[in-house]
């Protein structure tokens, strides 16, 4: 299975807050969307920026693939992650949004790249 996507699909930042000093990456649960999280937005500190991730499948990629393994799908959503990671960061997941986001931190150490805080 090949997916090809842009980090613009993968996931969004509905409140841009340059200023921010942590990013929390939310994933949702089994056959949810990045709708779940939107309701965060306006609750949380102001020192947090809000992405959320949107699997194929799922929404606005309702037309894509979904994938059938986590690991396939952790390594095609890290390299998109990558230019995001460069600040403090933490990943919520529920569900299975959070063994995705488990096995991210694990990619993450596994390529040396930067780990959620």
């Amino acid at each position: 299975m090949t997916h090809t996507s842009s980090s613009s699909t993968w996931m969004s930042c509905p409140k841009p807050n340059p200023q921010a000093d942590m990013r929390l990456f939310c994933f949702p649960y089994a056959g949810g969307g990045a709708s779940l999280f939107r309701s965060w937005i306006g609750k949380l500190p102001v020192q947090i920026e809000v992405y959320l991730i949107q699997l194929p499948g799922r929404e606005n990629r309702f037309l894509e693939e979904p994938y059938t393994t986590i690991a396939s799908l952790v390594e095609d959503l890290a390299p998109q992650m990558r230019p995001y990671l460069q600040e403090p960061f933490a990943c919520f997941g529920h569900s299975l949004g959070a063994l995705v986001s488990f096995e991210l931190a694990r990619y993450l150490r596994l390529h040396a790249l930067p780990q959620p805080h």
